[in-house]
């Protein structure tokens, strides 16, 4: 099994996983940014 892993297919697995993480970690920052977003908006109108 591990005969099948060579050089570029763990570059791109490695690849893959850096690339998930940082998206996820740019959406959960993005998601707390439109929350606080909303707290500031409705601490405006309330």
């Amino acid at each position: 099994m591990f005969q099948m892993l060579t050089a570029p297919s763990l570059t791109l697995l490695f690849l893959g996983v850096v690339v998930g993480l940082g998206v996820s970690f740019v959406w959960i920052l993005w998601e707390i940014e439109q929350l606080s977003k909303s707290h500031r908006n409705s601490d405006r109108f309330g």
